[in-house]
C-alpha cells in the first residue's frame, strides 16, 4: 500500500461521525511523507495542527492503523515557527502492548485548572493517582459534557504511569468497549477481549457510563470486568454525565457497585475560573488573548471546557494561517458561526419528548403511549412541563400533542415538576440536561 493511500484510509476511518467542516479544517493540508519500519511521517503547517490532531485524533488514528497495518509511530513534521527553515518533528509512539491504552498523554494534573466547580474531583482523582485501588474504588466522576471528566482520568493515568512506566492503564469509553466485544464474539477473540480488561490492565478508566443503559449483554461483561478488578485490588475510575441512580435501565447490582466507592460530581465553572482555565490554554498555545476577546469566548461558550478549547485552538490555527494579530474584529470575521449569537431555537413537542426519552432510555411512544407505570410517571411529565415551557401549545393543544389525553393531565404534570424542580436537585439536573441537549439555557418562550 502507498503511504497516501495508507494516510488516506487512516483519514476516512476518523471521519466518520465528525463534521466535514473540522476534518477539512485540520487534514487538507496534511501531507504524507513516508511509510516504513511502523513509522508514518506527516507533513503539518505548524505546530498548533500537530497538538490539535494529536489530542483530538491520535487514539482514533491508532486504532485504525492497529487494523489497516498494525501498530504505527507517528510522526508530525511542520517548520520552525521561529526560524521558518529547519523543519521540526513531534513523534507519538505506538502504544507498547497496551500499557497505556487510550491515554492521551497530553492531558495532565499541571494543566488542569482547579476551581470551586471540580475542587472535589480534583482532589479525588489526584488520590487515586497517587494509591491506586488503595481509596476510592471505584472513583465515579459525573457532570454535564465538557466539563473537564475526561481530563481528569486521562491526568490520572498520566500520573499513574509517572509513577511506574510498566502500571497496565486502559482508557475507553463504554461505545468502543461495547463495538470491541461485539467484534471479538463475532471472531470468537472473547478470551483476548477478557484478558485484556480482566487480567492485563491495572486501572481501567471508563467514560461516558451512561451509554450501558439498556445494553444488557454489555452490561454482563462489563458486570464480571468490574468484579475481577475490584476483587483483585485494581483500580476503577468511571464517568458519566449523571449520577448511577439516574442511569436508566442499568442493572440494580451495577449500580450499587458504581455508588459502593465515592461520587463526585462537576458543575460548570463560573466565569471567573472560566477565564482562568482560558489563559492558562492559550499560553499552552502559545496565543495571546486580549481582555474583550477572552470575554466574549467565555459568554460565548457558557462554560464547556471542551468548546472553549475547540475556539481557541482555531483561534491558534487562523493566526499560523493569516498571519494576522488575534482580536475580537478578526475572531468575528474568521469564525462567525463561533461569535454569532445562533436564533433561539425552535422546538416541537416531538423533539422534546424524544429527547427526554432518550435521557431515560425509552422510546417516545412510551411517552405518549397509554401505559401508566412508574417508570414512565416522571419522564412523562418531565416532557409536559418542558413542552408548556418551550412551545407556545395550550395545556389543551398539549393534551392532543400527549396522546389525546385531558389538559387536566398536563397541566398536573408541568404543576407537579414547577413545585418540585427548587427542592429536588435530581430533578433540576435533569431538566437543564435535556434543556442542554435542546439548545436551550434554560430560557422559556413565555
Amino acid at each position: 500500500m502507498e503511504v497516501s493511500a495508507l494516510w488516506s484510509r487512516l483519514v476516512a476511518a476518523v471521519a466518520g461521525g465528525r463534521p466535514a467542516q473540522d476534518v477539512e479544517v485540520w487534514f487538507e493540508r496534511a501531507r504524507p511523507l513516508r511509510w516504513s519500519d511502523g513509522r508514518l511521517t506527516v507533513e503539518l503547517p505548524n505546530s498548533y495542527y500537530a497538538d490539535w490532531i494529536a489530542e483530538n485524533y491520535l487514539v482514533e488514528l491508532q486504532r485504525a492503523a492497529r487494523e489497516l497495518v498494525g501498530p504505527l509511530e507517528f510522526v508530525w513534521t511542520y517548520p520552525d515557527e521561529v526560524t521558518a527553515e529547519s523543519p521540526r518533528e513531534q513523534r507519538i509512539q505506538p502504544e507498547p502492548d497496551g500499557r497505556h491504552s487510550g491515554v492521551n498523554l497530553t492531558q495532565t494534573f499541571d494543566n488542569y485548572v482547579i476551581g470551586e466547580c471540580n475542587k472535589l474531583c480534583h482532589a479525588a482523582a489526584w488520590a487515586v493517582a497517587e494509591k491506586p485501588a488503595k481509596i476510592y474504588n471505584p472513583l465515579f466522576m459525573y457532570g454535564a459534557t465538557g466539563l473537564g471528566k475526561t481530563h481528569l482520568m486521562h491526568a490520572i493515568a498520566n500520573r499513574a504511569l509517572g509513577a511506574d512506566s510498566e502500571t497496565r492503564v486502559i482508557y475507553v469509553t463504554v461505545e468502543d468497549f461495547m463495538n470491541e466485544m461485539i467484534n471479538d464474539i463475532r471472531y470468537k477473540r472473547m478470551e483476548d477481549f477478557r484478558g485484556k480488561y480482566r487480567r492485563r490492565a491495572a486501572i481501567l478508566l471508563v467514560d461516558d457510563v451512561q451509554f450501558l443503559s439498556g445494553r444488557e449483554r454489555t452490561q454482563e461483561e462489563f458486570f464480571h470486568t468490574f468484579n475481577a478488578l475490584q476483587s483483585s485490588g485494581r483500580q476503577i475510575v468511571l464517568t458519566a454525565d449523571v449520577a448511577p441512580d439516574q442511569i436508566d435501565k442499568l442493572e440494580p447490582r451495577l449500580r450499587t457497585r458504581f455508588e459502593g466507592g465515592l461520587l463526585a460530581d462537576l458543575s460548570a465553572p463560573d466565569k471567573e475560573t472560566l477565564i482562568a482555565i482560558l489563559r492558562q490554554k492559550a499560553d499552552q498555545l502559545r496565543i495571546d488573548v486580549p481582555g474583550d476577546l477572552a470575554d466574549q469566548i467565555a459568554n460565548t461558550v457558557k462554560g464547556n471546557i471542551r468548546s472553549l478549547e475547540g475556539v481557541l485552538k482555531k483561534l491558534a490555527a487562523i493566526r499560523g494561517l493569516y498571519n494576522e494579530p488575534i482580536t475580537l474584529a478578526n475572531a468575528r470575521r474568521h469564525l462567525p458561526h463561533v461569535f454569532e449569537a445562533p436564533p433561539p431555537p425552535r422546538l416541537s413537542v416531538s423533539a422534546i419528548v424524544e429527547a427526554v426519552a432518550r435521557l431515560h432510555g425509552l422510546r417516545s411512544a412510551d411517552i405518549l403511549g397509554p401505559k401508566k407505570t412508574r417508570t414512565l410517571t416522571r419522564p412523562r411529565q418531565i416532557a409536559m412541563y418542558l413542552a408548556r415551557r418551550h412551545t407556545p401549545h395550550s395545556f389543551p393543544e398539549l393534551g392532543r400533542e400527549f396522546g389525546d389525553r385531558d389538559h387536566s393531565t398536563i397541566q398536573h404534570g408541568f404543576r407537579k415538576v414547577e413545585s418540585e424542580i427548587n427542592t429536588d436537585q435530581d430533578l433540576s439536573y435533569k431538566v437543564k440536561l435535556i434543556e442542554q441537549a435542546l439548545g436551550f439555557g434554560g430560557s422559556s418562550v413565555r
